[in-house]
């Protein structure tokens, strides 16, 4: 009786320890409690049409097919997800050098739409105002 009474008691606390483990991990995953999550699709163009890039960001938590994720979705945080109010890299210098690169975000961040397009005169430029959130 003695034998069995363990066993069954190794087996609850078994159980109650996958449980708390399962329920951890779900939160870890989770967003924050009262964050909303966003997804943004980022795509880069030479503005003739042809595509330089894309990829898709998730933020709330951070994720996606976006190789900087975290540190895009905090850049994008300070600025309400407005790509065009950031100043990334500030003290970078550019050459003057005319190639275009059109730079578009659009989804949704923390339950409204957004959407904004801006050209840049080149990748650099580019670079200097957004940081990492179009380096993927």
């Amino acid at each position: 009786m003695r034998k069995l009474l363990a066993k069954l008691t190794r087996r609850v606390l078994l159980a109650t320890a996958l449980t708390a483990g399962t329920m951890a991990m779900a939160a870890a995953v989770a967003p924050a409690q009262g964050e909303t999550p966003s997804t943004l699709r980022l795509s880069l163009d030479n503005g003739r049409g042809a595509v330089l890039g894309n990829a898709v960001l998730t933020c709330h938590p951070a994720g996606g097919t976006h190789k900087n994720a975290a540190k895009a979705c905090s850049d994008l945080d300070a600025v309400g997800a407005d790509f065009r109010l950031m100043t990334a890299k500030p003290a970078m210098a550019c050459t003057l050098q005319y190639e275009p690169v059109t730079a578009k975000l659009e989804g949704n961040w923390r339950g409204r739409e957004v959407s904004f397009t801006e050209t840049y005169s080149n990748s650099c430029a580019l670079m200097v105002e957004t940081g990492v959130v179009f380096d993927f």
